[in-house]
């Protein structure tokens, strides 16, 4: 088994090891140019490559120089997909039952698919109280992951919710904020006066319609004398 790999900091590496009969039986150190043998057996194989000295060179230029020049080209057929990155959305909530309180810490559309969730108190990784689910695709190509605690109520400002991802600069933290009572108590009070208004508004027009239709009243005479300019038009017999 042998190849290189291209690392997100420009730096490279390489290496190779081989086996027999499925177990270890060599191995190369490219920066020392030597081999390590795994038994008395490849013994043999270490001190006849060595003394050649070619084999250990030319495994060197090919790990540190083909290899990587194969490997950058490969990567850039696929660079649109190696280097996506996508930032996950974050939703902490929580609800209580029971006098426990389950928080829970949701990311939404990242990628790539390795995320890390963690919750913290007080600083600390909670990883045997935490509860996760799998890394589960989107239809988009994206991921979205979850991960909840069990907490006291009473403790809920101790914890938050730890967000590590390539798109990420650095590690987020995320608290979940519950929402204020009053909020639904001002949503009450504007409907009630929105519906109080409609209804002096309804009453203003009903009573606008209901006093023309009082004051209204028809010509006099208006049918009569249709009537006698109709036998007007007709001579005597």
């Amino acid at each position: 088994m042998y190849g290189c790999d291209l690392l997100e900091d420009g730096s490279t590496r390489g290496f190779r090891q081989d086996a027999y009969e499925g177990r270890d039986f060599i191995a190369f150190d490219k920066d020392a140019l030597t081999f390590t043998a795994a038994d008395a057996a490849a013994q043999i194989t270490k001190r006849k490559w060595e003394q050649e000295g070619t084999v250990a060179e030319d495994w060197k230029n090919y790990l540190e120089d083909t290899c990587i020049e194969w490997l950058r080209k490969y990567v850039s057929y696929g660079k649109d997909v190696l280097q996506r990155r996508e930032r996950p959305e974050i939703q902490v909530s929580g609800m209580e039952v029971d006098k426990t309180l389950t928080l829970s810490c949701r990311a939404h559309g990242f990628y790539p698919r390795p995320i890390s969730i963690n919750w913290l108190k007080d600083g600390m990784v909670q990883e045997q109280e935490t509860q996760r689910g799998s890394t589960v695709p989107n239809s988009d190509g994206t991921y979205h992951a979850w991960a909840t605690i069990d907490v006291l109520p009473g403790d809920r400002e101790k914890y938050q919710c730890r967000v590590e991802h390539a798109s990420l600069p650095q590690p987020s933290l995320f608290s979940w904020e519950p929402q204020s009572n009053l909020i639904p108590i001002v949503a009450g009070v504007s409907v009630a006066v929105m519906a109080v208004i409609a209804a002096l508004a309804g009453f203003a027009v009903w009573k606008s319609k209901q006093g023309k239709k009082k004051g209204y009243n028809a010509a006099p005479g208006s049918e009569g004398g249709s009537n006698s300019s109709s036998a007007g038009s007709n001579p005597s017999v």
